[in-house]
């Protein structure tokens, strides 16, 4: 029997048999920026499907290593798995991290601890998908050393020559809006996002009347940020939101939001 392979060079299958998950026909290409991925189980283990732009089929974890978050709303980003939190990146099919590992001052990896996906070998044959029930050993630049804090005192030698990585090349700053809402409801900011590898919005609401109970990104023309708040009590608050990737002491964007809660 012949078989079809998704990887670009012929795979062998060795080991345990693969695993046979969905009809070929029911995982669409992907489409920059529109989450099109699709959940399978794999011997007990959630794992998550993508077709690439040329065709090949991807498996890899449904959780992002960085945070133990859910990879279901993840999106591709030139042909990489963009995650939907922190907008970190990963290699789909060795799992190799590619932002912010690639971009971030060495000495600051540990706090942004990317890890890698594990990812999964795909076949296609006979109409079917399928998928190995193990993922693949660690991709060869992963070092967990990297990213263990480290002795007091020291610097990684690797570390010490190099730069840090570049803060946002510009800064825009947004005229202040207000924001009138009802005590105990939730409302929603829905905040512009020009996509850019490594940066997220962090959401900073001051004092004891707002709480942020979602945060998800929204595709589309253009991408949003959508941010969800639930107000306790009457008074003012305000809202700080910052685009910029998690090593930047400057933002590159930051809208602020007045928040009157009224009767």
């Amino acid at each position: 029997m012949s078989l079809k392979c998704s990887a670009p060079v012929g795979c062998r299958v060795v080991g345990t048999p693969p695993v046979k998950v969905l009809p070929s026909a029911e995982l669409i290409e992907e489409t920059p920026g529109e989450p099109r991925l699709r959940r399978v189980t794999v011997a007990g283990t959630d794992v998550l499907l993508g077709r690439l732009s040329g065709g090949q089929v991807v498996a890899f974890s449904s959780t992002c290593p960085h945070q133990q978050t859910d990879l279901a709303g993840a999106t591709f980003f030139d042909g990489r798995i963009r995650c939907p939190l922190h907008v970190y990146l990963y290699d789909p099919r060795t799992g190799e991290n590619v932002i912010p590992a690639t971009t971030a001052d060495p000495l600051n990896l540990w706090k942004l601890k990317p890890g890698y996906l594990p990812v999964y070998e795909v076949e296609e044959r006979d109409g079917w998908i399928w998928v190995g029930p193990d993922p693949k050993p660690p991709p060869p630049s992963y070092d967990p050393e990297r990213e263990r804090p480290p002795a007091p005192g020291t610097r990684p030698a690797a570390a010490a020559a190099a730069p840090a990585a570049p803060a946002a090349d510009t800064r825009t700053e947004h005229p202040t809006k207000t924001v009138r809402v009802a005590p105990g409801t939730t409302f929603a900011l829905r905040l512009p996002t020009t996509p850019r590898p490594g940066f997220t919005w962090r959401v900073e609401a001051d004092g004891p009347l707002l709480n942020v109970v979602e945060e998800r990104f929204e595709p589309g023309e253009p991408a949003r940020h959508l941010v969800r708040l639930a107000t306790r009590g009457v008074g003012e608050a305000t809202v700080r939101c910052l685009y910029a990737r998690p090593w930047d002491t400057k933002p590159a964007e930051i809208r602020t939001y007045e928040v009157r809660i009224e009767l």
